[in-house]
Formats: structure tokens, sequence, C-alpha cells
């Protein structure tokens, strides 16, 4: 009896296993492989001090994203969700400064992630402040 119950427990383990090692997409809808990015300021590059900027987007659906903003204000990003988003700019401040840890700036056109498409130019606004 022992011989098949550690038998069972062994195959019921092992079946497990198998089941949670199938890749299942982490969101169920379309998606995108990679796509690249800049952010712009009155149609010219912006940039930012290194590791002090990440464009948060919403997704219309609810889940919520971080993209690690690079010194020259690009991005490159691999797995994404296809659809509307609205979009924050955190910023983070450099060095000992008094006030706000963390500045955020919202996005008024947001982003728009389209099948196919994968290079994406972001226009900060006129409110946007380098």
């Amino acid at each position: 009896m022992r011989i098949i119950n550690s038998f069972l427990l062994t195959l019921g383990l092992g079946l497990v296993v198998v089941g949670c090692s199938q890749n299942k997409p982490p969101f169920p809808g379309k998606t995108v492989d990679k796509f690249v990015g800049k952010l712009t300021h009155d149609g010219k590059p912006v940039s930012f001090p290194p590791d002090t900027a990440v464009l948060k987007v919403y997704h219309e659906k609810g889940q919520q994203f971080g993209i690690p903003i690079k010194e020259d204000g690009t991005f490159d990003i691999g797995w994404m969700p296809v659809g509307k988003y609205a979009a924050m700019l955190e910023r983070q401040p450099v060095g000992n400064t008094k006030g706000p840890s963390l500045t955020r700036y919202g996005v008024a056109d947001g982003l728009t992630i389209e099948e196919g498409k994968t290079e994406y130019v972001i226009e900060l606004g006129k409110g946007f402040k380098p």
C-alpha cells in the first residue's frame, strides 16, 4: 500500500509540474512581441538623468505596466498587450533635493499599441516641463 501511495503522489506531483510549465500568455488578448519608441516635447527628443524616468501605462482592460525610459528618452519593450493606454511619466529627483520624492506628468494623448506597429513617438505635450 505504501508503494502505491508513493507512486500516486509522485505521479500527481509530476502532472502538476508539467501542467504548470506550459507557456500560457499572461494576457488573454492580442499582444506584440517587441517595439521601440521615444518621448518628445514640442517635436524634439527629451533626455533624462540615468534611471530617473518611467512611463507608467494603464491598459484599457486594467493592467498596469512600467516602461523604463533611457537617458536619451527612448525605450525598448518586449511583450505588451495591444490596445489603448492612459500614460503617466514618473520622474525621480536627482541628488539630495527637498520636496516631493517623485513627480508625475499625465501624457494627454496616452499610447495606443497596434498589432504590427514597431515604432512609437510619444509627445509629452505643452504642459511638460523638462
